[in-house]
């Protein structure tokens, strides 16, 4: 049997196009008009996107992996490849972008304060260092309070993709005025009603490997399941399993028939239980004719994200509000970074484990600090675009 190769025609190290990365969930207007710019000493490339209401700003970075375009051609069964910026992009409201240069505020001063404001804003490089000697050994209370704005700035910058994703994301409305925190995620609005008659849970305090009950086997279920197990909570079983199950689906997310999932599943959970949660987090393809386990379906982006806001909050309730979130990262296979802007989305907040708890957890002291944990408290406070989108 005779392997099909392809020949390589040639390879350009100029750009044709970049790859540009953003969260999940993301949908850019039609008619968004993107430009690229590359700097003439370093060779970085930026790229710059404005639509009605967002602006998209990203740059390249050392850090990430380079890619290669291929242009095929059918009719010489060859490839051209083209070198391919990869640009990390970030996400902002227009109307809460902070300008950046420089700040001039000359009305009603001395001539010597007008120059030196004049010097630092459009003054040479020789002229800046000069202001900069005159003012090393004064303390400027204006410029402390300069120092303390800029912080809060890079602060609220900072957060702002956060926000939106909550804006556009796929989270559940919350109870914002609970005073139980088990009641900001209600656990009867996140399982359907119909759904517990399907889920199971006796059989997982009788049979001695309870873990091949499952629709899958994650390293999080573990602590949990032995825990339930041992105080015979019936209804907790029943969301372990079903968090079980939403997993199970997230992994297998990339397939796109009902019965090839259920494969997936080894057939543990009930076709009825599976076509719920895929009604729920999935877009069906399913034609008016065949059988139904020839369904077949899509889990979008949006769709993904809503899938493991719901999970994440099974879990919160199973752990007692406070989820660590290294561990879970690795179980899911997802940057740490995306898992922070998620539970940041449910309302969570984010801290790193203290040294006390990380001795309880066994973790080295010197990794506290990158260790971190998700805590869901009441009272309940929105993020800030969250809030607005509430009032509007």
């Amino acid at each position: 049997m005779s392997t099909p190769s392809v020949k390589v025609h040639s390879y350009s190290e100029e750009p044709v196009a970049y790859v540009g990365s953003f969260f999940n969930g993301l949908a850019v207007p039609k008619g968004t008009e993107f430009e690229v710019y590359q700097h003439k000493k370093n060779g970085d490339f930026l790229v710059h996107g404005e639509s009605e209401t967002l602006e998209y700003n990203g740059k390249t970075s050392a850090d990430e992996n380079e890619y290669v375009v291929a242009v095929y051609d059918r009719n010489k069964n060859a490839v051209e490849l083209y070198k391919t910026p990869y640009i990390p992009t970030k996400v902002t409201a227009k109307k809460n972008r902070v300008y950046k240069g420089p700040l001039v505020k000359s009305f009603g001063l001395k001539n010597v304060a007008q120059r030196k404001a004049l010097g630092e804003a459009f003054g040479t490089k020789k002229a800046k260092a000069a202001i900069t000697n005159l003012e090393k050994n004064r303390i400027d209370s204006d410029k402390l309070q300069d120092i303390e704005l800029d912080i809060v700035d890079t602060v609220q910058e900072s957060t702002k993709p956060l926000e939106i994703e909550k804006a556009t994301g796929p989270v559940p409305n919350p109870n914002v005025h609970a005073t139980n925190v088990e009641d900001v995620y209600p656990i009867d609005s996140i399982v359907p009603q119909k759904t517990w008659g399907y889920i199971r849970a006796q059989p997982l305090l009788s049979d001695p490997t309870p873990l091949n009950l499952l629709p899958s086997q994650p390293e999080f279920v573990k602590p949990i399941l032995s825990k339930l197990r041992d105080a015979k909570n019936i209804k907790g079983l029943q969301l372990l399993y079903y968090s079980a199950l939403l997993f199970g689906v997230y992994e297998n997310r990339r397939v796109s028939q009902k019965e090839a999932l259920m494969t997936r599943l080894k057939n543990i959970p009930s076709e009825v239980l599976v076509d719920n949660i895929l009604d729920q987090f999935a877009i069906s393809r399913s034609s008016k004719f065949g059988r139904s386990k020839e369904k077949s379906f899509t889990i979008d982006p949006h769709h993904e994200d809503k899938l493991l806001c719901y999970l994440f909050i099974i879990l919160l309730h199973l752990s007692n509000f406070s989820i660590e979130l290294n561990p879970l990262a690795k179980d899911l296979k997802m940057k740490p970074t995306r898992l922070v802007a998620l539970f940041r989305a449910l309302g969570a907040t984010i801290k790193s484990a203290t040294v006390a708890e990380a001795e309880a957890l066994g973790i080295p002291k010197s990794a506290a600090g990158t260790y971190k944990i998700a805590n869901l408290k009441v009272p309940f406070k929105l993020p800030e675009i969250t809030r607005k989108k509430f009032r509007s």
